[in-house]
């Protein structure tokens, strides 16, 4: 009964909301929205009003509801549900007014209302931030069939085109799981087994191998593909994979040639490692075994037939076309410099286009283990579908056990503990996550249309995601915190033991720990204004007292691997041993300098901006990648017994010196 008169409360108030009787007193707006004073609307309707002065928030509470009105932030809160507003909160002569629609959603539950709202109050702020043009978004429960998708900005600035839920964006590596789907399908019916090696389906396929020390390609299996444990070289950008004005069919159609001048990196299973390469040529054995000689259109046909349209995914597509282009964001650096469209011809392992909407059913179907509204859009079993969501232990032997595989899906963990499964893709200008919570049957989607983007996706999907659980459950399923742990005393020798050159994930340059009186610090970190002090506590962790960020240390099959987070839960870099590491001679620094990228052709492109080759103050060679996003990263110089580079070459013609890395080739300027 009490919730039903609260309930009856609330909805006598959204009715008066439609009349505005003489408690609700009118003012004028700019916007020509109609505005309604707060004090008299909810003084007739017996609630208590509050101002809270310094943060500048109207505190209503009626009955057990209690309703804030932050008046500089166009935002409110119903309890804990954010609601954002999309009209300008009115001050005058000491009187609030809010406007007529803004008040209706203030009163007015919606399902998944605090999730939503967070999306709206926090995607605004996120774009003005980081300088992004459009943002889409799609929220779905599987169980109560709920859907909720949203439009924020541009998808072309000068045009003025809004992006709403048909808008396409380039989804990147989220096309991984297409291909998974795809190869679930030809599983299912039997044109190929999942533990069978490649080399069956493939005889063509070969790279070079040293057998005994970097694993046989003729043992990769279809699952170790899909797992990213095949042990391939990891990604290779040859001109051709990127193109600008028109896609390259030819980069997937000669894939098998091109890969065979890349032998492989490692042992096959003996580790997780993101392999774009895998994904590729799963594209490539998918339009084999469908019988296809182009392998570029066929592989886009097979999924335009066999995915897309049993789950109604109208818009999405591997190849763009005349239809597609009015639906289409535009690629950008920034919230306002356009840019050209990069094609990335690799289309299983990031050529996807597709729109919240699409991604929405999609979601639904992997949610509902492989089916939408009835039998006839089912596109897997529920046998498929829970093989592709399972983390694959046997194959995940990453050094640090943080980014676990499944089949085609990713299990990840942020700094708080919370873990999720799904994936993410980014590629230049797109930037996408589509990530998902099992047991509550949620999953969201978010992409962005500029470089800028970059920084932000992963972070705000993951919020969203969190706030539509607690909507939904009630609570936040977190590993606790240690409440014991305190400051503790270690040795000069203890501390010594962490001390090192650390290759940092997702950074440009190397970094120090050195070993001080009771604490550690750490050096030229990335992102950071100077060294960091970390103080050792009694659970093994060190804390970086200023922002309360925890470092844990762990050692790996005799490596040592730095951690952070509360519950050691991200993967913060790896020590570099003495031993690893080849002492560089004096010939090289004639290839010490930055390199610029030269294509074949005007249409092509390289997803490398520029490369600097260096020498950093510990003797260790690495080179600094610049990609066109604004993220760089840097990869090692390794020399082995007979003094060749691995994975990269350098070449003095006597007019130019080159560096060839990655499968692009590189200018000394």
């Amino acid at each position: 009964m009490k919730n039903f008169i609260k309930n009856s409360t609330a909805l006598i108030l959204v009715l008066a909301l439609t009349i505005v009787g003489t408690f609700a007193i009118s003012a004028d707006s700019d916007d020509g929205s109609g505005h309604i004073q707060v004090k008299a609307f909810f003084d007739e309707a017996g609630a208590k009003l509050g101002w809270d002065h310094e943060n500048r928030i109207v505190i209503i509470t009626l009955e057990d509801d209690v309703y804030q009105i932050f008046v500089d932030q166009k935002a409110g809160l119903r309890n804990d549900s954010v609601v954002a507003f999309r009209h300008d909160i009115v001050i005058r002569q000491g009187r609030t007014y809010i406007s007529a629609a803004d008040l209706q959603a203030l009163l007015t539950p919606v399902y998944l209302g605090g999730a939503i709202g967070f999306t709206e109050l926090s995607v605004g702020q996120f774009m003005e931030m980081f300088s992004i043009p459009g943002v889409t978004v799609a929220i779905v429960d599987a169980e109560q069939d709920f859907t909720w998708t949203g439009g924020f900005g541009y998808a072309d600035v000068g045009a003025n085109v809004a992006v709403d839920e048909h808008t396409l964006f380039g989804l990147a590596s989220i096309s991984k799981t297409f291909t998974a789907t795809a190869v679930m399908q030809l599983a299912e019916s039997g044109v190929i087994e999942l533990d069978e090696p490649v080399v069956t389906y493939l005889p063509d396929f070969k790279v070079p191998t040293d057998i005994t020390e970097e694993g046989d390609y003729r043992n990769i299996t279809v699952r170790m593909l899909l797992a990213h444990a095949s042990g391939m070289q990891q990604d290779i950008m040859p001109s051709g994979s990127a193109s600008v004005g028109k896609p390259n069919p030819d980069f997937m159609n000669n894939f098998l040639e091109t890969i065979s001048d890349y032998q492989m990196a490692t042992p096959e299973t003996t580790h997780f490692a993101y392999a774009n390469n895998g994904f590729t040529l799963l594209g490539v054995l998918i339009a084999e075994m469908m019988g296809y000689d182009d392998y570029f259109n066929g592989y886009a046909s097979y999924m335009q037939e066999n995915v897309f349209e049993p789950v109604g995914m109208d818009l999405s597509t591997f190849i763009l076309e005349d239809r597609h282009m009015p639906h289409m964001a535009q690629s950008y650096a920034n919230a306002t410099t356009r840019e050209e469209i990069i094609y990335y011809n690799a289309l299983p392992t990031g050529g996807l286009y597709s729109n919240a909407h699409d991604m929405a059913r999609f979601m639904h179907a992997l949610l509902n283990e492989g089916v939408l509204e009835d039998e006839e859009s089912r596109i897997l079993s529920q046998n498929s579908v829970r093989q592709m969501f399972e983390f694959q232990d046997a194959m995940a032997k990453s050094a640090a056990s943080i980014i676990n595989p499944g089949l085609g899906i990713l299990h990840s963990a942020g700094l708080d503990g919370f873990r999720y499964v799904g994936h993410g893709g980014n590629v230049v200008h797109y930037h996408s996550n589509m990530i998902f919570d099992l047991d509550s049957g949620l999953g969201v989607f978010l992409s962005v249309n500029s470089i800028t983007g970059i920084e932000i996706v992963e972070a705000l999907s993951v919020l969203i995601l969190q706030n539509a659980i607690v909507d939904k459950t009630g609570s936040l399923d977190l590993p606790e915190s240690d409440a014991d742990v305190m400051p503790a005393e270690l040795t000069s020798e203890q501390l010594e033991e962490y001390a090192g050159v650390y290759f940092m994930v997702g950074t440009d340059r190397l970094a120090n720990i050195v070993a001080g009186e009771g604490v550690l610090t750490l050096e030229n970190l990335a992102g950071t204004a100077g060294p960091l002090t970390l103080v050792p506590l009694s659970d093994g962790s060190f804390v970086f007292p200023d922002s309360g960020v925890r470092f844990w240390f762990e050692v790996i099959d005799d490596e040592m691997f730095l951690k952070i987070g509360e519950f050691k839960s991200v993967l913060a870099g790896a020590r570099i041993e003495p031993e690893s590491i080849a002492e560089i001679p004096e010939s090289f620094q004639k290839w010490i300098g930055t390199y610029s990228p030269v294509m074949d052709e005007d249409w092509h492109v390289s997803i490398i901006r520029s490369a600097e080759v260096l020498i950093d103050e510990n003797d260790i060679a690495y080179v600094r990648i610049h990609p066109l996003h604004n993220m760089s990263t840097l990869s090692l110089i390794m020399i082995d017994d007979d003094g060749d580079f691995l994975g990269m070459e350098f070449i003095d013609d006597g007019g130019a010196i080159w560096l060839e890395f990655l499968g692009i080739r590189m200018v000394k300027e």
